[in-house]
Parts: structure tokens; C-alpha cells; sequence
């Protein structure tokens, strides 16, 4: 919804319509806002491009306030007892900037279930997804240093999707929150589920 707003207001861009779904997965959904900004307007300054950035991360902040509980994916507490039941180690790894991720983790209640170091931001590491780098972060902060090939990947973009089949993870599952479940397979999901 933020892009689609923001993105109408910039004279020519789309020819000056409102991006639709199919859009949005294409092209914005889990890639990096400087990624996405160099497509978008590469004429730009990277300054603009940034400023443009810090804009929209902030109205994505005030439009999610008020919305982030009642959008939580019904089995994600389920997933939450599973994984506290088994007792195992566990990760958030986005490509969202950290005050989103901090801002979406706390509107669902799970900011204290991850901690703050069980949050990797794409754009803190070397490297951010589809780059395997995150993932990788994310096994090395894990306690005795975990194997990739010991972890299980949840995703919903098709850039994370790829980043945790190249981290080399034992199992990585589309979640169709956005995605096809054709998309989510031809990047490597072995697994789709819809919450």
C-alpha cells in the first residue's frame, strides 16, 4: 500500500498508474530499497534515492501501527509453541530496515521471543539477500554456531527464498503470503504453506 501511494505521486513513474500485485512481487517484494530505488529511478541522486527511501519506511511505520496484530499469520503462534516445545534456537532474518523490523516484530508481540540479537538486517550484513549472507550471519550467532544444513528457512519473498536454498539450509518453506506457490518452488522452496 505504501509503495502504490508513493510511487503514484511521482510524475511518470508507471506511466503515472498504480502499481498492482503482480507488480509488487515482481519487483519490490523482499529486495532492498537501494536495489529497488536504482531500478526505479536511476537518474536519481543516491541521496534522493535514500531520502525517498526514509520516507516511505517511516509512512510503512505510521499505516502499520494499528494494523500488525490483526495481520499476524494464524499459524505462526502454532509454529511459536512448536518451536519452544522442541526448545530450539531461532532467527529473524529480513531485508527490511531494522526500525520496520523492530516496529513489526513488537506490533505482533514476538520482539522479545527473538531478542535483539536474533535479528539479522540484510543491509547490516556483507551482503543482503538473495546473497546467502544472512542466513549464514544468522547460523553464526546461533549458540554452537549451527550448520545451515541443521536449519529450517521460513520465507515469503522470492530473494529469501533463494538466500536460504544458497546458505545451503536444510529445508526452505514458502509462505504464500504474497508470493505464487509456482514462484515460491522455482526459486528452491521445497515446502509452501499459506500461514
Amino acid at each position: 500500500a505504501v509503495f502504490r501511494e508513493l510511487l503514484l505521486k511521482e510524475e511518470g513513474f508507471n506511466n503515472d498508474k498504480a502499481i498492482d500485485d503482480e507488480f509488487f512481487r515482481e519487483r519490490i517484494a523482499g529486495r532492498q530499497n537501494a536495489l529497488i530505488m536504482d531500478d526505479f529511478f536511476p537518474r536519481w541522486s543516491v541521496s534522493k534515492r535514500e531520502s525517498w527511501s526514509v520516507r516511505k519506511e517511516e509512512r510503512f511505520r505510521e499505516m502499520a501501527a494499528n494494523s500488525l496484530m490483526e495481520r499476524k499469520m494464524p499459524g505462526l503462534d502454532r509454529l511459536r509453541t512448536w518451536i519452544d516445545e522442541q526448545n530450539l534456537h531461532k532467527v529473524a532474518v529480513t531485508n527490511a530496515p531494522r526500525l520496520n523490523a523492530e516496529a513489526m516484530l513488537s506490533g505482533i508481540e514476538y520482539d522479545s521471543w527473538f531478542g535483539r540479537d536474533g535479528l539479522i538486517i540484510g543491509d547490516e550484513c556483507e551482503k543482503a539477500k538473495p546473497d546467502p549472507c544472512p542466513y549464514l550471519k544468522a547460523c553464526e550467532i546461533l549458540n554452537d554456531n549451527v550448520k545451515a544444513e541443521e536449519c529450517i528457512v521460513f520465507e515469503d519473498s522470492p530473494s529469501g527464498a533463494k538466500a536460504g536454498v544458497a546458505a545451503g539450509a536444510s529445508l526452505v518453506v514458502g509462505i504464500l503470503s504474497g508470493q505464487t506457490e509456482m514462484t515460491m518452488k522455482n526459486v528452491g522452496c521445497s515446502l509452501t504453506i499459506s500461514d
